[in-house]
């Protein structure tokens, strides 16, 4: 059976904690990202293609440069975060270019870039944490591991592990280092090899290996 997300919404939007998630959002202002973005990692996704759950945080917070996919821009300056994440793929494969701090290229190839939290207030850090979204997520990743096995998990960071805990994933392959933020970038994330390892694990399970390129 095949993971159908516009069901799966339309099911969580009867439930009382999204009645409650949607009423703060008709009240919050500076939501970032857009809201026709805030879903974009869902929506048009190939769940029959999944390879890779990759787990963030929340949206940045910068005006304009939450694009709806974790570590995603659309910003012409590369944020950190995203330039230590290049640096750790060219480690690997030299050939990558990166022609785009947009990453909807790793989406079409099946790599679902998560933020566990879906919305956040431009200037703040979490602002949106606790109203729901985590739930939201969570339910929505405990009916993918039902659906799927041997999806490649990559967390990033004590806070991606943290949530990760409460998921039932064994059945699921799990990737971990510290985060690629510069505060965290040399605890771990820094030659840590994980888009190598990545593609490692899928060829073990003969899929097509994924291009870290951006384009």
């Amino acid at each position: 059976m095949k993971f159908n997300f516009e069901k799966f919404l339309n099911f969580e939007k009867q439930k009382p904690y999204f009645f409650n998630l949607a009423n703060y959002l008709k009240r919050a202002t500076n939501i970032t990202p857009k809201k026709d973005r805030i879903f974009f990692a869902m929506h048009n996704f190939d769940f029959d293609n999944l390879k890779v759950i990759i787990i963030g945080q929340d949206p940045y917070p910068g005006v304009n440069v939450a694009d709806g996919l974790c570590f995603s821009s659309n910003e012409e300056k590369t944020p950190a975060s995203l330039k230590n994440i290049f640096a750790e793929i060219q480690q690997s494969y030299p050939n990558c270019i990166f022609q785009t701090n947009n990453l909807d290229y790793w989406k079409n190839q099946g790599v679902l870039l998560l933020n566990t939290i879906l919305t956040n207030e431009v200037g703040k850090t979490l602002a949106h944490q606790n109203i729901g979204w985590e739930i939201f997520t969570y339910n929505f990743l405990n009916q993918i591991n039902e659906l799927y096995t041997n999806v490649i998990y990559l967390l990033l960071g004590n806070y991606a592990k943290k949530y990760a805990q409460k998921l039932d994933l064994r059945k699921q392959i799990i990737i971990q280092t510290s985060h690629p933020s510069p505060l965290s970038y040399f605890n771990g994330f820094k030659g840590s090899k994980v888009f190598e390892k990545i593609n490692s694990e899928l060829k073990k399970q003969n899929k097509k290996v994924i291009d870290w390129s951006t384009k």
